[in-house]
C-alpha cells in the first residue's frame, strides 16, 4: 500500500515538473521569438512567421481567444506604414503644389519598408498573443516562476487571479436591473442605470483634467483598496498585494470613465495607487514589486497593447515613482504629486516611443504622436489631485 501511494507521489510530481518545464519554455518562446522578429528585415519571412501563428490561432480551443489585441494597435500600425511610406523618392506622386516646389508622394522603398515595420510588431503580437491562448492565467505563473519570479510574487498573483475570476462571476450575474452585490461597492450589480447614456452623477476622469474636479474619486478608489486590503488582511506583503489586485479591478470597473480619443485617462487612477501604496510599505522599491505583478496580471488576462512590453512598461512606471518619492518634499504637496504623475505618465509612453525608435521611424513620426503624448501626461499631471485627496484622507488632514 505505502509502495502504491509512493508511486502515485512520484508520478504526480513528475507530471508537474513536466507541466512547469513545458509553460517555462513557452515563456521563454514569447519572449526569445517575440524579440528575435525585430532582427528579421524580409518581408515575406515575416509575412511567414504572421501566417503560421494565424493558423495556430485557428487551432487553439480556447472560448476566449480574440484577434482584438490587432486592432488595438491598428493605428499605430498605420502611422508606421505611413510614415515610412511619404519617405525616399517620390515614386508615386500624389500630392503637387508647383508654385512651391512641393510633392507629397510615396516611394517604392519606403512602401516595402513600412511593410516590413508594421509586420515586425504584428508578428511579435501574433507569436505573444497565441502562445498565451493556450496557457491559463496560472500556467503563466508557473512558467515565469520557473524563470525566477519570487515566491511571493508568484503566491500575490494566483490569489488574485482566484480574486478578479470571482469579482467577474459576480459582476456577469449582477447586471441588469437590481444591483445583485454587497454594499460598500463590492457589488456586481448595476442597479437602474441610465439607459440613454451615461450617469449624470458619474465621477470623469476629464473632469479632473479640466477642472481639477475629484468628485467622488477618491471615495472609490479608497473603497477599492479596503476591499482588496480586506482580501489580504493576513499576508506579510498586504500593502503591495492589495495595491496590485485595486489595479487589477480597475480594468473591470468604470470608476472615472474617459474619452476613447484621449488615451491616459486610467493613469488617473493607476498612478495614485502606486504612490499609496509605495509610501506604505516598507519594503525597499515596493513600486518595482507591484508593477511587476501588475503588469504580469494585464498581460496573462489579455490586457494591454505590446504583449510583454507591457510588463516592462508597469515594472519601469513602479521604479520611477520609487524613486521620486525619495526626494525630500512634502507628500501632500500638489505640485510634487503633479510632477510624479507627469515624469509617469512619459514613462508609460516609453514603450511605443521604444517601438519607434527600434522600428527606425523618422522624426515626423512622433509630430503625428504629439497628441497622444499630450494626453499622456495631461492624465498623468492630473493624477495629482487624486493623490493629494487619498494621501490627505489617510493622514486625516
Amino acid at each position: 500500500m505505502f509502495l502504491f501511494i509512493q508511486n502515485g507521489c512520484e508520478k504526480r510530481l513528475q507530471l508537474n515538473t513536466s507541466l512547469d518545464l513545458k509553460n517555462t519554455l513557452k515563456i521563454l518562446y514569447i519572449f526569445l521569438a517575440g524579440v528575435g522578429v525585430f532582427f528579421l528585415n524580409d518581408l515575406f519571412i515575416l509575412l511567414g512567421i504572421i501566417a503560421v501563428h494565424l493558423g495556430l490561432y485557428f487551432t487553439i480551443k480556447n472560448p476566449k481567444k480574440s484577434l482584438r489585441f490587432l486592432l488595438k494597435v491598428k493605428w499605430f500600425v498605420l502611422l508606421i506604414f505611413l510614415v515610412h511610406s511619404l519617405t525616399g523618392e517620390n515614386d508615386i506622386p500624389l500630392l503637387e503644389i508647383k508654385k512651391w516646389g512641393w510633392v507629397l508622394a510615396l516611394s517604392y522603398e519606403g512602401l516595402y519598408l513600412g511593410g516590413v515595420m508594421g509586420c515586425k510588431l504584428i508578428a511579435m503580437l501574433m507569436i505573444t498573443q497565441v502562445v498565451r491562448f493556450t496557457m491559463k492565467s496560472n500556467d503563466f505563473v508557473q512558467g515565469l516562476t520557473g524563470l525566477g519570479l519570487s515566491a511571493s510574487s508568484a503566491e500575490i498573483i494566483d490569489q488574485i487571479i482566484d480574486i478578479v475570476s470571482s469579482e467577474k462571476k459576480k459582476n456577469a450575474g449582477g447586471k441588469g436591473n437590481g444591483g445583485g452585490g454587497g454594499g460598500n461597492g463590492k457589488g456586481g450589480g448595476k442597479g437602474n442605470r441610465n439607459k440613454g447614456g451615461s450617469d449624470p452623477e458619474e465621477d470623469k476622469a476629464t473632469d479632473v483634467l479640466f477642472k481639477g474636479k475629484v468628485g467622488g474619486i477618491p471615495k472609490k478608489l479608497i473603497g477599492r483598496l479596503n476591499f482588496a486590503t480586506e482580501k489580504f488582511k493576513n499576508n506579510p506583503n498586504a500593502t503591495i498585494a492589495s495595491s496590485a489586485l485595486a489595479i487589477t479591478l480597475i480594468r473591470m470597473v468604470k470608476i472615472a470613465p474617459g474619452l476613447p480619443v484621449a488615451p491616459g485617462h486610467k493613469s488617473i487612477l493607476v498612478f495614485p495607487l502606486f504612490i499609496n501604496a509605495i509610501l506604505k510599505s516598507k519594503k525597499p522599491f515596493a513600486g518595482i514589486q507591484i508593477g511587476s505583478i501588475s503588469g504580469i496580471l494585464h498581460f496573462s488576462m489579455g490586457f494591454g497593447k505590446y504583449g510583454p512590453l507591457g510588463i516592462l512598461e508597469f515594472i519601469i512606471v513602479g521604479g520611477v515613482i520609487d524613486l521620486m518619492l525619495k526626494l525630500p518634499f512634502k507628500k501632500t504637496n500638489l505640485i510634487y504629486l503633479m510632477s510624479i504623475g507627469a515624469v509617469a505618465g512619459i514613462t508609460r509612453i516609453g514603450i511605443e516611443i521604444l517601438l519607434a525608435y527600434i522600428l527606425g521611424i523618422s522624426s515626423a513620426f512622433f509630430i503625428l504622436f504629439l497628441p497622444y503624448i499630450i494626453s499622456q501626461i495631461s492624465f498623468g499631471i492630473a493624477s495629482g489631485f487624486i493623490s493629494r485627496a487619498i494621501l490627505k484622507t489617510n493622514n486625516n488632514e
